[in-house]
C-alpha cells in the first residue's frame, strides 16, 4: 500500500492525490525546508516530509533534526506550529551546548553527573537530579536564561521564562 501524499496549504498539511503535483511541490526547497539555523558546530533543520510519518491518531508531517551531536535523533511534529516550537527548542539546546563547550575550553567545568532525569514535555523542562544541592551549586552557581537550579535539581528550560515585571501605577 502506498503512503498518502501531502502538500502544505497555508502551513497546513492537506492530502494530495495527484502524484505529479505532489512531486512538483516537493521538488521546491521553499515548500519543504521550514527552518534551518547554524549555531556553533550544530545545524538545526526542520522540514516538511510530504507524508504522515505517524498514524491517523497522531500524525507527524514535520521533522526537526540537530546535526553535529552524537545522537541526531529527529523529532516529529504534526503541525507547523509544533514544528516551529521543536525547532526553537533544538536551537536553545545547541546554544547551551555551544556555550558549555566554550566554557569547558576556558577551563570552567560545569559538568555534572545526574542520578536521574525527568522529562516534563508539557512544562517544557528536562530535570536533572544530582546527588546533592552542593553538587548542583558547584555545577551551576547562578540561574541562566535556559537553566535553573532548584535544590539538588538542575532544570533545562526549553522555553525560557520571561522575567516578571510588576506594573506600577
Amino acid at each position: 500500500m502506498q503512503a498518502q501524499r501531502y502538500i502544505l496549504e497555508n502551513q497546513v498539511p492537506v492530502p494530495c492525490h495527484d502524484a505529479a503535483a505532489w512531486r512538483e511541490f516537493m521538488r521546491h526547497k521553499k515548500n519543504v525546508l521550514i527552518a534551518q539555523d547554524v549555531i556553533g558546530q550544530f545545524r538545526v533543520m526542520t522540514v516538511f516530509l510530504g507524508f504522515n510519518h505517524g498514524d491517523s491518531e497522531k500524525p507527524m508531517f514535520f521533522q526537526t533534526t540537530c546535526f553535529g551531536t552524537n545522537s541526531s535523533r529527529p523529532k516529529y511534529s504534526g503541525t507547523w506550529q509544533r514544528a516551529c516550537l521543536e525547532h526553537r527548542g533544538k536551537i536553545a539546546c545547541a546554544r547551551g551546548l555551544t556555550k558549555f563547550s566554550a566554557e569547558k575550553a576556558a577551563g570552567i567545568d560545569r559538568s555534572f553527573k545526574a542520578i536521574d532525569c525527568i522529562l516534563e514535555p508539557e512544562a517544557g523542562e528536562i530535570q536533572f537530579i544530582l546527588e546533592s544541592e552542593a553538587e548542583a551549586i558547584r555545577s551551576m552557581p547562578t540561574n541562566r536564561k535556559h537553566w535553573e537550579r532548584r535544590g539538588r535539581m538542575i532544570v533545562f528550560l526549553v522555553y525560557p521564562r520571561q522575567s516578571l515585571r510588576l506594573h506600577q501605577p
